[in-house]
């Protein structure tokens, strides 16, 4: 299974609604947040794919915002969450994880993932487990 494919991705394509936008990926809307200028969240989320997203924001380096550090979890959480309320299938499929820990495990990531040698932070493996605990107390409340 590809990335794309796996419904828990933050590049995984299902398009979701936050803050007046439609966006194409949770990597999309964690791309654009890094940036306070309205016209490139603009560019960065309706770039043609994930690719050119990323350029633009590496391009656009200089520009991220100096709080960037301390909010980007916070925007990941909004948008997974977000994007699980806009596609029950994503949402089951979190909630199917049970009690498990969830890792990311991307080699080269240390923030993200849990690195080559599992030391990372695993912060969406971390995103992932808070959303799935959100969603577990929504589905309670419910009637």
């Amino acid at each position: 299974m590809t990335d794309e494919q796996n419904l828990l991705s933050a590049v995984s394509p299902r398009p979701f609604p936050l803050d007046d936008a439609e966006w194409p990926t949770a990597e999309h809307y964690v791309l654009a947040m890094q940036f306070e200028d309205p016209t490139l969240k603009a560019e960065i989320r309706s770039a043609l794919d994930l690719l050119q997203a990323r350029k633009l924001a590496k391009r656009h380096k200089r520009k991220i915002r100096p709080d960037r550090e301390s909010v980007r979890r916070v925007y990941m959480t909004r948008a997974i969450y977000t994007r699980c309320l806009s596609h029950p299938e994503s949402a089951r499929a979190l909630l199917e994880t049970g009690d498990k820990r969830i890792v990311e495990s991307s080699l080269y990531d240390y923030y993200w993932g849990c690195g080559r040698d599992g030391r990372g932070l695993n912060t969406y493996g971390e995103v992932l487990m808070d959303v799935r605990e959100k969603l577990r107390s929504a589905t309670a409340v419910s009637p």
